[in-house]
């Protein structure tokens, strides 16, 4: 079976969580996520009362084999450095000029892995430079320092809602955008 799950994250991939039990503390108030269990040795919560009205999924129903029972929520806390989060769905970002798709970049991520601050990613077409939160990776990947993954969720499946993208820029202080995670 593999994992899906909508992955939502800071749009500034340097951004730092300042206070995560603050943070869930306003998601278990929104009504996103219940009540806390183990899943495979890390801290999950199960998908609150609200969950699925801050998260609009395009059916009433879940789909088969999604039970709401599967709907369940993590935070990844903040890394040292900006980490690649895409998994095997991840497309190639499109460049912010031309809208290419940068061809090599597998190779541009090894490098900009050993550099985050400093790399510029370049398009191949056009030539333009840019640093990687300028990159459109078609929800299909991300970099970041932390997330808040929204477990058992298809790609299309579902989108999260103003309400929660608000709420969640209001307490970090900081915009997000999601992607679709399929390991």
């Amino acid at each position: 079976m593999s994992e899906k799950k909508i992955v939502l994250h800071p749009v500034n991939p340097w951004a730092i969580l300042q206070d995560p039990e603050l943070l869930i503390d306003s998601l278990r108030g929104a009504g996103l996520i219940g009540t806390s269990f183990s899943h495979f040795g890390d801290l999950h919560y199960r998908a609150g009362p609200r969950f699925r009205e801050l998260v609009r999924f395009k059916s009433a129903e879940p789909s088969p084999g999604s039970p709401d029972s599967a709907l369940h929520v993590s935070l990844l806390q903040t890394t040292t450095e900006p980490a690649f989060l895409g998994g095997a769905n991840a497309q190639a970002p499109q460049c912010p000029e031309c809208r290419a798709p940068l061809v090599d970049w597998r190779t541009q991520l090894v490098d900009w892995q050993r550099d985050t601050r400093g790399y510029q990613w370049l398009c191949r077409k056009c030539g333009k430079k840019a640093q990687v939160h300028q990159l459109d990776w078609q929800r299909s990947a991300g970099i970041s320092r932390y997330s808040l993954d929204l477990w058992g969720i298809s790609a299309g499946e579902a989108i999260p809602s103003a309400e929660l993208l608000n709420s969640l820029e209001r307490q970090t202080l900081e915009s997000w955008t999601y992607f679709y995670y399929r390991l």
